[in-house]
């Protein structure tokens, strides 16, 4: 996989096939599909002035190897027309992989090698009063807190396998004021009001000593990290932003200030907007290297 800076035409022919954050910022992962081998690019869009447009049309997303890392396009370059799907099926069988597995009938012998490897339990905070428990595998520590779009998080406790993760991971969602699951919407909220960082911090701190005092494999968290830097880079969050995610075009334009979880920041004169790409992994794009005027037509009414 190629990285660049923002450096993508004007292109209806471009795939959206996954999104992200590590430490250099976060980035936008395409497949130009106009072309014949694919070539998979990862673009950094911190800084950079363009349009995202999201096209009607989608395409599996391709394939994710579980142990060496690496992700591909889809071999058989699968299109789906307008429904739902983000993998064909053997994609989604190459990569074996279900973040559900405890829910589930079977699981893939990849996963089953990976789930006898290291897991962590991590609590993160999107603002006072959403607390958000989940796990992962050990080495995506910090990518899992920054794909959550979290403003603050902390590892809780490291265990030796997904089983023993998940057991922690339902314990503490059962026994305090920790989610599962936080919708985007409520998300997007939180991210367009005002933040007081010490007061979340604190928040989260004392919940995680609670957790700590109940469940020994917690009694020696990681220290709570503040993310915004890794989205933002020296800049910070606009007080005020826009959201144009329910509104169509689905579409956004201007300078990026950043990125946060799925949310694509971006300003345009004195105003400051924001679109949640999530459900447009899998879609077609338009990714134009120039600036229009956003349209802000109204919300349709967000779902919290």
């Amino acid at each position: 996989m190629s990285g660049s800076g923002f450096a993508i035409g004007a292109s209806d022919q471009t795939l959206l096939s996954g999104y992200g954050c590590d430490e250099r910022g976060p980035f936008l992962v395409v497949d130009p599909l106009g072309r014949e081998d694919w070539p998979r690019q990862l673009v950094r869009v911190r800084g950079g002035v363009f349009t995202f447009t999201r096209c009607e049309e989608r395409h599996c997303v391709g394939r994710h190897d579980l142990e060496t890392g690496r992700s591909v396009p889809c071999p058989g370059r699968v299109a789906f027309g307008v429904t739902a799907h983000e993998q064909c099926s053997s994609c989604f069988t190459a990569t074996g992989f279900n973040p559900a597995f405890y829910n589930a009938p079977r699981v893939s012998e990849q996963q089953r090698r990976r789930n006898l490897e290291p897991h962590i339990v991590y609590v993160v905070s999107f603002g006072v009063g959403a607390l958000k428990v989940g796990m992962a595998y050990a080495p995506r520590r910090l990518s899992r807190l920054l794909e959550q779009g979290a403003r603050l998080g902390a590892v809780v406790a490291s265990l030796p396998n997904a089983d023993r993760a998940r057991e922690l991971e339902a314990a503490i969602a059962r026994g305090f004021d920790v989610s599962e699951f936080v919708r985007s919407a409520r998300k997007r909220q939180l991210l367009g009001a005002p933040l007081s960082l010490a007061a979340a911090r604190d928040e989260l701190a004392r919940t995680i000593a609670r957790i700590g005092e109940q469940h020994p494999e917690a009694a020696h968290p990681e220290p709570i990290r503040e993310l915004d830097a890794y989205y933002f880079g020296s800049e910070r969050l606009p007080s005020a932003l826009t959201d144009l995610s329910e509104t169509l075009p689905h579409s956004i334009s201007g300078r990026c200030v950043g990125m946060v979880g799925d949310v694509l920041v971006c300003a345009q004169g004195d105003q400051r907007y924001m679109l949640s790409i999530g459900d447009s992994v899998g879609s077609r794009v338009r990714l134009d290297a120039h600036e229009r005027e956003n349209r802000f037509v109204g919300q349709l009414g967000l779902p919290f």
